[in-house]
């Protein structure tokens, strides 16, 4: 049974939708993440959730009970935001114990929660420091220990990593959901960066103006995005305009060339717009389709290096893994792209 339900959520400004139609349950212990573009929705949504703002139409519960009019006060949500958010005049014992405190908790209780947080946290000692002695990265743990120390039914963090630098962000990603798995919190997490969602999340909601475009596992909405939007929103992705030659056969052609896909579907039209990762395609080899171009430009991206090739005119980017054996081509040079009929599909 779902902890969480959202039905027929929609909010509104000015006449203009912020948020419409949003329809999701989430189950208890589950890491649900809201991915999509500024302005798409996804903290209103998240506000709604913890009470900040109140929905024009459509009801929210929490384990069964219809908390859509309830304050934000008496709903029992923890939240994380980006800016810390951690009172400057307390030291991070105190700002733990804050929300216990408020609670009218026995000191005795605080303190041995408080002490259970640092842990949870790897910041035993810490208790005596203030917010200003601190790194951006420990200060984001207290506010994450402030959260989860009342014990709520549900987190939700409205986009915690964002002011932090690259490789204290990873660090942290993977200690939120250590976290998050050993106290089985039922979570809700806000991000505009794909890697943060695909790699925490267990389903992730990917919206786009104030409307949902696909709810899935990362592996599904990665591979088989069932809208443009989404397809083109998580990670890079190659188009190919081509000619119907039978779309319920799989049968395309490019400038000639015949392209097989695997994807099989009957198609109105006389062109089609086909979807390719630049990392299910190839520079050479045996594979059911084969495109001639010439280099256009090679960038280094770290593990992987990214050759953009020009077919006919257009631009398609090939992802190689960045090993010390790797043979790269130069700029200018001749180059057939190879790939299989089972990686590309019709983008709709």
């Amino acid at each position: 049974m779902a902890i969480l339900e959202l039905k027929n959520i929609a909010k509104s400004y000015q006449n203009a939708f912020a948020v419409r139609d949003f329809n999701l349950d989430v189950d208890e212990g589950e890491f649900v993440s809201f991915l999509g573009p500024s302005g798409c929705g996804k903290t209103t949504t998240l506000r709604m959730i913890a009470g900040f703002e109140r929905p024009d139409t459509g009801t929210i519960r929490l384990e069964g009970k219809d908390i859509t009019e309830t304050p934000p006060n008496q709903r029992n949500v923890g939240m994380v935001f980006q800016s810390y958010a951690l009172f400057p005049n307390m030291n991070v014992a105190q700002n733990i114990g804050f929300g216990l405190k408020l609670a009218r908790r026995p000191k005795q209780e605080i303190e041995r929660r408080v002490e259970e947080m640092l842990a949870t946290i790897h910041m035993e000692g810490y208790g005596n420091r203030y917010p200003y002695q601190m790194s951006g990265g420990q200060q984001q743990r207290v506010a994450l220990a402030r959260a989860i120390a009342i014990q709520p039914q549900v987190l939700l963090l409205d986009e915690p990593l964002s002011a932090l630098d690259a490789k204290i962000r990873v660090e942290l990603r993977d200690e939120l959901r250590r976290i998050q798995r050993e106290l089985n919190l039922t979570t809700i997490y806000v991000t505009h960066d794909q890697e943060e969602a695909l790699s925490l999340s267990d389903r992730v909601v990917v919206m786009s103006a104030g409307e949902v475009e696909q709810i899935g596992p990362p592996f599904e909405i990665y591979n088989y995005p069932k809208t443009a939007f989404t397809a083109s929103f998580i990670g890079h992705l190659n188009h190919l305009t081509v000619d119907v030659l039978d779309g319920a056969a799989g049968r395309f052609a490019w400038k000639g060339t015949e392209i097989r896909v695997a994807d099989t579907k009957p198609i109105s039209g006389t062109q089609a717009l086909l979807a390719i990762r630049p990392e299910e395609m190839r520079l050479g080899g045996d594979n059911d389709n084969r495109l001639p171009g010439r280099v256009e430009a090679i960038s280094f991206l770290g593990s992987i290096v990214r050759v953009k090739v020009d077919v006919g005119g257009t631009i398609l980017a090939v992802d190689l893994f960045s090993t010390r054996s790797l043979t790269l081509p130069k700029a200018g040079d001749a180059v057939e792209i190879t790939f299989s009929a089972q990686a590309c599909w019709v983008a709709e």
